[in-house]
């Protein structure tokens, strides 16, 4: 079983100056201490970044699971999304000024569901506030860039594929939600294993 686990978060988009993702991703990436391998990417908020990862994924590369990391300004919490969906419903632009308000974003499924074990997940987040599990990614790249993930590990049947979005800094302490993303990152090594 290939036991690394690649964690991409998002360049600033919009008018924020900083992706909490991205933040989380490079701490993660200098700063967190793994038994196992982990992989990180920088992603771009338009449709060359949201297909990075399933591009990847298509051609054959070896990875364990996705953990894909994104901003939510309007969270209050950690959203574990269980979902993504074929549309795009974009209310901004993205960092390449497209602006995709209707459509599908591959012809097919209008909805993919994460294959990341719900169970081991929660089990290794017990006891944690300020975390739950959410069934709307939203229509913004995060969206497309799961939907996009999801549809090629179906093809392929693998990897683990899951997508967190984390709220502002001043809603959780920057540290708790690394700690948080650390413990999920656990819960996929685990089900790596599995």
């Amino acid at each position: 079983m290939v036991d690394s686990i690649l964690v991409t978060g998002f360049v600033p988009f919009a008018h924020h100056e900083r992706n909490i993702s991205q933040q989380v991703v490079e701490h993660i990436s200098t700063e967190g201490e793994f038994d196992y391998k982990i992989n990180t990417s920088i992603l771009t908020v338009d449709e060359k970044g949201s297909r990075e990862i399933s591009d990847r994924i298509h051609s054959g590369e070896e990875i364990g699971s996705v953990l894909h990391l994104g901003f939510s300004e309007n969270a209050d919490e950690i959203l574990l999304e269980k979902f993504a969906r074929n549309r795009f419903q974009m209310k901004i632009a993205d960092n390449a000024g497209r602006m995709e308000s209707s459509g599908e974003i591959s012809p097919g499924q209008s909805i993919l569901q994460t294959n990341a074990p719900i169970n081991i997940i929660d089990e290794h987040l017990e006891g944690i506030s300020g975390i739950r599990w959410n069934e709307d990614a939203g229509g913004f790249v995060c969206n497309e860039t799961y939907f996009r993930s999801l549809l090629s590990a179906s093809i392929r049947k693998s990897p683990i594929v899951l997508f967190i979005h984390l709220p502002s800094a001043n809603k959780i302490p920057f540290d708790q939600q690394t700690e948080t993303i650390c413990k999920v990152c656990n819960a996929l090594e685990s089900a790596n294993n599995y």
